[in-house]
């Protein structure tokens, strides 16, 4: 007789499980605005780069705009890490290995925040130079 849990393929959906995976969708779908406004910005609008980088530092001025690229970088960060999270759980290690891992991405996770958002408002207190 077949073992059918020895045919079904694992995925991260099943690995990491549905509100995670469901986060990670979410994330995803938020990377793509995000990720458009960037690039519209730094290679549509402006060209040049340095035409871009006084562009950010303007903007960096703004509250919303410094909001922006906070939540930039706290949803890149927490797409990748809880990606690598599930590729490193599709891979099969033993729960004691997986909380490991856990605990580890988010340590991780809470240190790239800290310093991402540091520099973002060390960023936006730069003097913007006269044009």
């Amino acid at each position: 007789m077949e073992n059918r849990n020895l045919m079904r393929q694992k995925t991260s959906r099943g690995t990491l499980g549905p509100v995670q995976w469901f986060f990670q969708v979410i994330s995803g779908a938020f990377l793509v605005f995000f990720v458009g406004v960037h690039l519209y910005l730094a290679h549509i609008n402006f060209g040049h780069p340095i035409a871009f980088y006084d562009s950010v530092l303007n903007n960096m001025h703004n509250p919303w705009w410094l909001a922006f690229y906070i939540a930039f970088d706290w949803i890149v960060t927490y797409h990748a890490l809880n990606g690598v999270k599930g590729i490193i759980y599709d891979m099969g290690i033993k729960l004691s290995t997986r909380r490991v891992v856990a605990y580890g991405l988010i340590a991780l996770y809470i240190v790239s925040i800290i310093y991402g958002t540091a520099l973002a408002i060390a960023v936006s207190h730069i003097a913007v130079p006269p044009p």
